[in-house]
């Protein structure tokens, strides 16, 4: 090999890989099991966390690792995947709950960040999203978080080498071409609130000559 060539690893050093995109939900209309509205993947995707921003508070208590949140509401991740090669076969699973509340900073009883989720303009996130499942009450305000090098997990916290350096502290959903992915309200009747998803393209396999 020349010593003018560098090998490069796609999963590493392609900028389309390393950046994390967003996209913005619809928001969801006041009401029980109403619902924003839905991302659908149009490459390989991972999508690894989602922040809600409050338009118009909830008015519901919810109890997180053992303290009691309000006014919030509570809302879950509806993940659909297609888990056939050839042809179509669907596959829902729900991811969740994570409780979107409180007046001030969130407290040391959870490890998400945000301020005044519970007030109009506020926000809680960003939440990390995966499949490993927790609840509120499993888990501290929604499901597993990813910690990578130099960071040390600890307690439920897993830890993880990040491909590309793109999902430091986040787990990611896989998703194919077609996937959906969108939230549901809780049982609260008057929260409104804005899904913000953080995600990127997954990383390929192969290298390249420069």
């Amino acid at each position: 090999m020349s010593q003018n060539n560098a090998v490069r690893s796609l999963p590493y050093d392609s900028a389309a890989v390393q950046a994390r995109l967003n996209a913005i939900l619809a928001v969801n209309s006041a009401g029980s099991a109403s619902t924003s509205g839905k991302f659908y993947a149009h490459t390989q995707l991972q999508v690894y966390g989602v922040t809600f921003y409050t338009q118009t508070p909830g008015t519901s208590t919810y109890t997180v690792s053992g303290t009691a949140t309000n006014p919030a509401t509570s809302v879950s991740a509806i993940y659909i995947t297609n888990t056939a090669t050839n042809t179509v076969s669907l596959s829902t699973s729900t991811i969740g709950p994570f409780t979107i509340g409180g007046t001030t900073t969130t407290g040391t009883n959870v490890s998400v960040g945000g301020v005044g989720g519970g007030v109009a303009g506020g926000y809680n996130g960003p939440y990390a999203l995966n499949t490993l499942g927790g609840t509120n009450t499993s888990l501290t305000w929604g499901t597993n978080t990813y910690i990578a090098p130099p960071a040390v997990a600890t307690g439920s916290q897993i830890q993880v080498g990040p491909p590309g350096g793109q999902n430091i502290g986040f787990g990611g959903l896989p998703m194919n071409p077609g996937d959906v992915l969108y939230f549901v309200n809780g049982t609260d009747a008057t929260a409104v609130w804005a899904a913000v998803l953080q995600y990127g393209i997954q990383p390929v396999n192969g290298q390249i000559l420069s």
